[in-house]
């Protein structure tokens, strides 16, 4: 996969705020958000296998891994990496944008999905995928960044 970077820190928003987790930033998005802070994500990037990642996360002893972004679901290897870490126990929080299908990924267990639902003021407003409303289940949850008063 294309990796930016990982590391070992404490959720910072959304309902698991402070829980130890094993960061997995992959590296590309789809979409380019007025207020994105993440752009370090967009170009570069290492290749790192399923199985170096499986071996990090292991060796970081966290119980949770946030996959994160850029936008996860467009590395190849993303729904192995996630049956992998959910076959071994492991929680995986999965941060989208919500605009490719998650459809495959909530049929995993131990996965939690965190769909940023984009507002007007992140030019972005249209990309949502809408059948990925339909199929997210009670342990996953929508967010909206708001920026602006249009965002009301």
């Amino acid at each position: 996969m294309l990796i930016t970077e990982t590391f070992k820190s404490l959720q910072g928003e959304g309902p698991f705020i402070g829980i130890p987790m094993f960061f997995v930033r992959t590296n590309r998005c789809n979409l380019r958000c007025a207020w994105c802070d993440s752009t370090y994500t967009f170009y570069g990037g290492h290749e790192v296998s399923v199985d170096d990642l499986l071996e990090q996360v292991n060796t970081s002893g966290a119980d949770w891994v946030c996959f994160t972004g850029g936008e996860p679901l467009l590395q190849r290897e993303a729904v192995d990496f996630v049956r992998k870490l959910s076959e071994s126990g492991t929680k995986v929080l999965i941060e989208t944008s919500g605009s490719l299908p998650i459809k495959e990924y909530t049929a995993i267990k131990n996965t939690f999905i965190d769909m940023d639902i984009k507002t007007p003021s992140s030019k972005e407003e249209s990309s949502l995928y809408q059948d990925n409303l339909y199929v997210l289940r009670k342990q996953d949850y929508v967010k909206f960044v708001i920026s602006d008063e249009v965002d009301y």
